[in-house]
């Protein structure tokens, strides 16, 4: 190989995309648990679903079982949150939630969702937020974040519908897939993570601080059965695949 070419080869490697950030799911032999730093989350006094690594069409996908549960798996990262950072993934549900309600106290039931974890600086949150962050850092985690994206596959309101959640003014919930979504296919989705946090919160994040793939049928005691698959986060803004916002 001559110099030139291997310059250009380096140089070449050197300009490329970042690699994935996200561990694969499975880096051992099939039937082994989930490689770290890949790690239950659970949510304090829920039950708990059920979660398992299955082979499916050639690769090792994430299968949630949620029968009146919630929960999910979680990646934690430390990236710097004003970088364009893109998220993809696939997924797919295999039951719709008939009683869930968007937004709602009763019915906030989701048969797939995938969280973003963000870290905002305390100053910059409103003075109650602030306060009720601090409480729940001191009785229940030092290291919950100061703000959550939340892309759900909904039962009801359709893609690009947003709200805060019924349960915090710091998670905001974006439809990427509403009813006409079909059941038991994978469908592909990619979101630019800085704009999504400016347009939820008005800044970029001062870090991302992890990624949940989860599902949730706690409320309306529901079954919902969902699974994951090609889980990537890279640098660089690429085009919206999914629902617009």
């Amino acid at each position: 190989m001559s110099r030139s070419l291997l310059f250009g080869l380096l140089l070449a490697a050197l300009s490329a995309p970042a690699d994935n950030r996200l561990t694969p799911w499975r880096e051992g032999p099939p039937g082994a648990q989930w490689s770290a730093p890949w790690r239950e989350a659970n949510i304090p006094k829920l039950k708990a679903p059920a979660r398992s690594l299955v082979e499916q069409d050639g690769r090792t996908v994430l299968n949630i079982e949620a029968d009146a549960a919630a929960g999910g798996l979680l990646h934690p990262l430390d990236l710097a949150g004003d970088q364009p950072w893109r998220l993809s993934w696939q997924w797919r549900t295999e039951r719709r939630l008939e009683s869930a309600r968007f937004a709602t106290r009763a019915g906030d039931d989701y048969a797939a969702r995938v969280y973003v974890l963000l870290d905002y600086p305390l100053a910059s949150l409103a003075f109650l937020a602030r306060q009720k962050l601090r409480l729940a850092r001191t009785f229940y985690d030092p290291q919950l974040p100061a703000a959550t994206l939340s892309y759900v596959w909904d039962n009801r309101v359709a893609p690009g519908t947003r709200a805060r959640s019924a349960y915090s003014e710091q998670v905001e919930m974006l439809v990427l897939r509403g009813p006409e979504a079909p059941l038991g296919q994978w469908l592909a989705e990619s979101r630019d993570l800085r704009a999504d946090a400016i347009a939820a919160f008005g800044t970029a994040p001062r870090r991302i601080l992890g990624v949940v793939f989860a599902a949730d049928s706690d409320n309306t005691g529901e079954r919902a059965e969902s699974r994951f698959a090609e889980p990537r986060l890279q640098a660089g803004e690429a085009p919206q695949e999914s629902a617009p916002p």
